[in-house]
């Protein structure tokens, strides 16, 4: 697509046209005309002027006021833009268009359309300033996107990145403002996402909507960033880093952080702060999660998460409250994957500690008689979990039954054939209910202690069940 410099120009456009040509920079910043129409522009990046060498030939303005719309739409520019600290009264467009590198420092105008555009180097929008949406959906930046303390203010919808491709970093440090959603669904960037100390606003909307988001490297959402609305991250495969300290998180929509399905090495949550709402990291997949009591949210769905290491200050039992944050109730997995990770960190009796936990919060959920069976279950050996009681329960009813016998045995079954008797060995068959000594078939107890037998019977029957059930959850915890 061709184009061609009008042949009428004012001074300022002239200077524009020479400096072209021979690459110079035209600062028109304190010129007393400052206006250079659009379509002279166009006519040079898209048809050049005159004879002018291509190899020399490139646009560098600054301080020019840019009336009318530049339209580059599906056109092919060879030589590299610069527009410093330029003002355009009409939306820049580049739509379908391929270029090499589109400087627009400090620049302000109403918009950007460059949807599908193929830039091969970098489109640098650092303090720049949009007041509508900046269109990037399916555009491919070979270079960095470059936002450093750029304002994008449109209050819908700030910056469109559907599928966009950057080839190394999306850099908006510094005091990056947007206003209005940030979105980067399905949009892929070889590099680093760096947002420290970026504002997100966009209070009961999406401040930033980036499910399927693929980053290279680290995600630095953090050190001073603040997001005022919902953050969708579902679904981003994140291959280094996804931190979020000293971030601050708010904006009243639910979930607030919804990293369901995220694929990352490591996860900082150690923003300033519990986060303001919920957080949702239904099936994510972390190396390392790294977070603080002091920063939990008071709404957490963990079911499907899973993480290797858990860093930072040891918590144990502690962390207990941290999985009974999930607005749906009791989720048994959130227990067994913090059981399985303490576990492989060698801290044996703080997965015991999980474990039992697991068995008593899910004993709320059953009905009536699996409540008292669990109950019998917690009592008598902690679900498994505290095998001395057991231990000890045995041995006091083998104490009191061995004793009680000794004074008051009871009688034969058939005096002729009855071996002799011994009192602990009798109230060991009695509690031992598929061992069998010889003693119970051969002695009945006098009443009123038939009661106490039928009590030893029953006791050593709850016990070699609840051993049993315990002993089948812990083989297949294992």
């Amino acid at each position: 697509m061709g184009g061609m410099v009008p042949e009428v120009i004012s001074a300022a456009e002239r200077a524009v046209v020479d400096g072209f040509g021979t690459g110079s920079v035209v600062d028109l910043s304190e010129a007393e005309d400052r206006e250079v129409r659009a379509e002279v522009l166009r006519g040079l990046l898209l048809g050049g002027s005159g004879g002018e060498s291509a190899r020399l030939a490139r646009l560098r303005l600054t301080g020019a006021r840019i009336t009318g719309p530049l339209d580059l739409d599906h056109g092919q520019v060879e030589t590299s833009v610069t527009l410093q600290n330029c003002a355009f009264t009409d939306r820049i467009r580049c739509y379908g268009a391929t270029l090499r590198h589109l400087d627009l420092q400090g620049c302000r105008f109403p918009g950007m359309v460059a949807s599908y555009a193929v830039f091969a180097g970098t489109l640098n929008l650092r303090d720049s300033h949009s007041s509508a949406t900046v269109h990037l959906i399916g555009a491919r930046i070979e270079g960095s996107l470059i936002l450093n303390r750029a304002q994008l203010t449109d209050p819908e919808l700030a910056l469109s990145g559907t599928r966009l491709h950057v080839g190394v970093d999306i850099l908006a440090q510094g005091g990056f403002v947007c206003h209005g959603e940030l979105r980067l669904n399905d949009a892929e960037i070889g590099g680093a996402m760096r947002c420290e100390g970026a504002t997100l606003r966009n209070p009961g909307g999406k401040a930033l909507f980036a499910p399927d988001l693929k980053v290279g490297a680290v995600a630095n959402l953090c050190d001073g960033f603040t997001a005022e609305g919902a953050m969708r991250l579902a679904y981003a495969q994140i291959r280094s880093r996804l931190c979020l300290d000293g971030a601050s998180l708010s904006g009243g929509a639910q979930p607030l952080l919804d990293l369901r399905h995220l694929e990352t090495r490591e996860l900082t949550m150690l923003t300033i702060g519990p986060v303001d709402g919920e957080v949702d990291l239904r099936n994510a997949r972390l190396g390392v999660l790294r977070d603080d009591p002091a920063t939990w949210p008071g709404r957490l769905r963990l079911t499907g998460a899973s993480y290797e290491i858990l860093s930072g200050r040891h918590l144990g039992a502690g962390r207990l409250p941290w999985l009974r944050r999930d607005p749906d109730g009791y989720q048994p997995q959130p227990y067994e994957q913090l059981a399985a990770v303490y576990r492989r960190a060698g801290h044996e009796p703080d997965a015991r500690a999980v474990g039992l936990a697991n068995q008593r919060d899910r004993r709320a959920t059953l009905g009536l008689l699996g409540r008292l069976w669990g109950h019998a279950q917690d009592l008598l050996i902690g679900y498994g979990y505290r095998p001395r009681r057991a231990v000890v329960a045995l041995a006091l009813l083998a104490t009191v039954g061995t004793a009680v016998f000794a004074l008051h045995p009871p009688m034969a079954a058939v005096p002729a054939e009855a071996p002799q008797f011994n009192p602990f060995v009798y109230t060991a068959d009695l509690l031992m209910p598929l061992i069998d000594f010889g003693q119970e078939q051969a002695f009945h107890p006098r009443p009123p202690l038939t009661w106490l037998a039928y009590g030893l019977i029953l006791s050593g029957w709850i016990l070699a069940t609840t051993v049993a059930a315990a002993a089948t959850r812990l083989l297949r915890r294992d």
